[in-house]
């Protein structure tokens, strides 16, 4: 089939109102496995994702069960991004690039294919900042092999440009101030200045 007749778990969660790891759950809930295809929307990655007609069911079955996209759940925004090497023993210029709510639980997960597996470096970051902190890394002697798998030639220097990426960034955890102009405020300014009696001079 082609890639356009599938749909990305990544664009099927933000349709259904879930994050990505829930998205997986509820699809293997379901009895459906996620294959792995390129989508318009991996960068012509591989990725998990379910065919149209899946996907048509998938969300057809949350619709029957009242929920919707303000009912969105999402884990974190807020995690790490990782540099591990994956054969250090062997060919320690091999490197898994990638971003990780837990790191300890990701290691895991690579622990089970790559036993010797070993954390080189992280960085708190951002879910959105994945992508351009892995380009950040990536762009100068080293070469892709697969999916977020590298080869780097001069790992300090990968590890140097990430410092110095993550070091022009704010802290991931501080939430943006809003403008007194923001329809997200609780409170409008006429609250938050008080009544007009308020802001009369009092009488000398």
């Amino acid at each position: 089939m082609k890639s356009e007749e599938f749909v990305s778990l990544k664009q099927l969660a933000e349709t259904i109102g879930l994050d990505r790891s829930n998205t997986r759950k509820y699809v293997l809930k379901l009895g459906i496995k996620p294959h792995k295809r390129r989508t318009p929307d991996s960068r012509n990655q591989l990725t998990l994702a379910v065919t149209k007609d899946e996907a048509e069911r998938i969300i057809s079955e949350r619709e029957t069960k009242g929920f919707t996209s303000s009912a969105k759940i999402v884990e974190s925004d807020t995690g790490v991004f990782y540099v591990i090497q994956l054969v250090p023993e062997l060919d320690p210029r091999r490197i898994k690039l990638g971003f990780a709510l837990d790191l300890s639980e990701r290691l895991a997960q690579h622990k089970t294919a790559a036993p010797t597996a070993t954390i080189l470096k992280s960085w708190p970051c951002k879910r959105a900042w994945e992508l351009t902190a892995m380009d950040s890394l990536s762009c100068s002697n080293c070469g892709l092999i697969m999916n977020e798998v590298f080869e780097s030639h001069d790992l300090n220097a990968l590890l140097r440009r990430g410092d110095e990426f993550f070091a022009l960034l704010p802290d991931p955890a501080k939430k943006q101030e809003l403008s007194e102009h923001s329809p997200y405020r609780k409170t409008n300014v006429a609250e938050q200045v008080g009544p007009p009696d308020a802001q009369k001079v009092a009488p000398r």
